[in-house]
């Protein structure tokens, strides 16, 4: 293990509370500082959001689950694999529920990587609701998007996974590598390279002795 390097600090992403129909309509965007990508809303540079939907859909297959909210400006599907599964057991639809998370962009569609999930009481939803509309408006319904509900038998490969295995093969290749030579060899879409890069860093599993440049841990 490197005795002089020092690893950069992940400044936690705040949860921006907005509506559903916001997360289609972001535009995604990369950092020219940290590189990292985010979705600009509002004017708002946002990784991570706060939104509160009622459950209509849910979804299981092996090692893989998702939840449909809706708050009535759109639909959105919250993603999740392995462990996190727990997350959405006992989610039955009609529930109303709180999802703090990152937003996520894998094959076209925009969706919710859950870190916590709560049950809420009616009143907490329409408390959002009178938030959401004096600082955003009215959403209007010809914006709203509404989703196919899975019904496939095959599961759903965690997104990051491919991502995080050629990023550590070639971390190991190399012992230190330079950000735009890691997207390279990874041969993926650079959001892609740099969304399992952020998880990786906040895993642990890798650190950034300077800027640009990586290492195993």
């Amino acid at each position: 293990m490197v005795q002089d390097s020092v690893s950069i600090p992940l400044k936690r992403q705040t949860a921006y509370k907005i509506w559903l129909k916001e997360v289609h309509l972001a535009e995604s965007k990369v950092d020219e500082n940290s590189g990292f990508p985010y979705f600009s809303i509002a004017g708002k540079h946002i990784v991570r959001v706060n939104v509160i939907g009622s459950v209509i859909g849910s979804f299981y297959s092996g090692g893989y689950g998702s939840l449909i909210i809706d708050d009535g400006s759109a639909q959105v599907r919250v993603k999740v694999w392995g462990d996190d599964l727990s997350l959405i057991e006992g989610k039955n639809i009609g529930d109303f529920i709180l999802v703090v998370g990152r937003l996520a962009d894998y094959q076209d569609e925009r969706y919710i990587r859950p870190e916590i999930i709560r049950s809420i009481h009616l009143d907490w939803a329409l408390l959002r609701r009178l938030e959401l509309i004096k600082e955003y408006g009215v959403p209007t319904k010809e914006e709203k998007v509404v989703l196919v509900k899975e019904n496939s038998s095959v599961p759903e490969v965690e997104p990051s996974l491919a991502a995080r295995e050629r990023i550590l093969n070639t971390i190991e290749k190399h012992e230190e590598v330079a950000e735009d030579i890691l997207v390279e060899e990874c041969k993926m879409s650079k959001d892609k390279v740099m969304v399992a890069l952020y998880d990786l860093l906040k895993e642990g599993e890798i650190f950034s002795p300077k800027k640009g440049f990586y290492r195993l841990v």
